[in-house]
């Protein structure tokens, strides 16, 4: 098995100094994977494992999930949607050469034409809006699309996210895996985040 927690060493996610700036002044100007160390590991020893060769998310912040994502795995199709909400921040958004990127809302009338055009996607991430609505019509929209996977990011409620993700991978019928870890950077034996992997029972895809 590869040695993932070496190759994302030198990669900033949530930490107890981003957590610091949070509890202090809210979301801070500073470009950092908005993710637990830990679920990402067990995250990419996941796509490795099944064999995931073309991958979507949903809300990237920056870019730095779906960069590393798509350096280590050199998929075959990488695609992003995101409204621009760090540059609220004063911070860009940089993406890989290479990687497909719709610079809009995923509830907009423009987004089903270009998600038909990628095609077949193995993994969709939903990292976008946390509410629980939201959550379900991202999902609705995106089951319709050839895909093996959907994935949902914020499955353990948190108080900055709240319980719209929990609650709906609580509710969601189907074949599910969990990646839940200890948010061991910010100090705590507790999941804060968590990953939920969901395809339709049975099949390949929805």
């Amino acid at each position: 098995m590869r040695g993932f927690a070496d190759e994302l060493k030198d990669i900033r996610f949530w930490d107890s100094g981003i957590e610091k700036l949070i509890e202090e002044q809210g979301l801070p100007a500073i470009d950092f994977v908005m993710q637990t160390r830990e679920e990402i590991i067990a995250l990419c020893e996941w796509i490795d494992e099944n064999r995931i060769k073309s991958y979507l998310e949903i809300g990237i912040w920056t870019g730095g999930l779906v960069n590393l994502l798509h350096r280590c795995f050199k998929f075959q199709r990488t695609a992003a949607c995101d409204i621009g909400a760090a540059r609220l921040f004063s911070l860009e958004i940089n993406l890989a050469p290479g990687i497909l990127f719709y610079e809009g809302n995923s509830h907009s009338p423009i987004y089903p034409n270009w998600r038909r055009k990628l095609g077949q996607i193995d993994l969709t991430l939903i990292d976008a809006s946390h509410s629980y609505e939201d959550v379900k019509r991202d999902f609705a929209i995106n089951r319709k699309f050839p895909h093996r996977y959907i994935a949902f990011q914020g499955i353990v409620a948190n108080k900055y996210t709240g319980d719209g993700v929990k609650q709906f991978w609580t509710e969601l019928e189907g074949e599910k895996f969990e990646i839940v870890r200890p948010h061991t950077e910010i100090g705590s034996s507790e999941p804060t985040m968590g990953i939920g992997i969901w395809r339709a029972a049975n099949k390949s895809q929805s």
